[in-house]
């Protein structure tokens, strides 16, 4: 999982990009200062938002009592009068798939190059809406469904690979349980990857949560558990584990070390440099979106520098 930067000028050229096309608010009693805050409120505002217009839409809501009809819909049953045709006029005013789902201008703004999820997969920008090659899905942080006034939001919608999209579908993330990439705060971040050596060919990836604070331990156990990003890594643990406990194992104790230092003393390049020409990987917090697996193979590489 990697952190995001709010930024409030992208939230205003998204939002500035897109109003034109919301269209049939007064529909659902809402005025243009309503979509205005729904598209640039902050993570933490927006359901506070929600649960104050959704009422003004749907006399008498109840979260509640609306989850219960989201799961008798699901299973084919009769459709609830009170809150189906609602959501039908919701969905027709904030349409994800035609505002957002096909255009490129979003992916562009956010400039994300790997997964937030799981940065093992390039979601770089290739092409524009016009001429459509490659770019990130979308996770709604807060699901579709369950918030339908939030398909739009800014501050929403996290810029993901298309196996975490389909992975985390559905899922109920809330702020106090799972790790919200524009919010996650030292404590949130303080988690690195480790390795339980096997045997020489297989090893497990380990996670270490470093954090004292149960709030950051738990969203940080549920992000990880929910969008298996454990398994994942030791699915790669053969390949890009490997590859790093090679240099470490195979060859002189401190290998590493004298790789390191002698390349940067050499030929007179940055730390940075010398990581992304040897490892391919960046080493900057804000610079791991730049390639896969940039946060793994650090921690790694860290670790591994400690038992010389």
């Amino acid at each position: 999982m990697l952190n995001l930067k709010s930024s409030d000028i992208n939230a205003l050229n998204y939002y500035n990009s897109i109003k034109h096309k919301i269209k049939k608010i007064d529909s659902l009693g809402l005025i243009k200062e309503d979509v205005k805050n729904l598209i640039l409120s902050k993570p933490k505002d927006l359901i506070k938002l929600s649960s104050h217009l959704m009422p003004q839409i749907i006399p008498d809501f109840d979260f509640d009592e609306f989850l219960i009809y989201l799961k008798k819909k699901e299973k084919g049953r009769m459709k609830d009068i009170k809150y189906h045709s609602k959501i039908l006029e919701i969905k027709d005013v904030f349409k994800y798939s035609q505002i957002v789902g096909n255009e490129y201008f979003l992916a562009k703004l956010l400039d994300q190059h790997t997964c937030v999820y799981c940065n093992r997969n390039y979601v770089k920008t290739i092409g524009d809406t016009q001429n459509k090659v490659l770019r990130a899905d979308y996770d709604h942080f807060f699901s579709q469904s369950k918030y339908p006034l939030l398909a739009l939001s800014f501050y929403n919608l996290i810029p993901v690979c298309s196996y975490c999209n389909s992975k985390k579908l559905d899922g109920h993330f809330q702020l106090d349980t799972h790790l919200h990439p524009y919010l996650m705060n030292a404590d949130d971040k303080n988690f690195s990857f480790s390795f339980r050596k096997k045997n020489f060919i297989e090893n497990n990836v380990k996670l270490n949560i470093i954090t004292e604070n149960a709030k950051s331990k738990i969203r940080i156990e549920n992000t990880f558990k929910d969008l298996c990003l454990k398994e994942i890594y030791n699915a790669y643990s053969d390949k890009e584990l490997r590859n790093l406990l090679d240099l470490r194992y195979k060859y002189s104790k401190n290998y590493l070390n004298i790789l390191l230092n002698e390349t940067f003393k050499e030929l007179s390049i940055s730390k940075e440099e010398v990581y992304r020409m040897i490892f391919g990987i960046e080493i900057k917090e804000d610079d791991y979106h730049k390639r896969p697996f940039s946060k793994f193979k650090h921690d790694i590489i860290e670790e591994l520098k400690k038992t010389f």
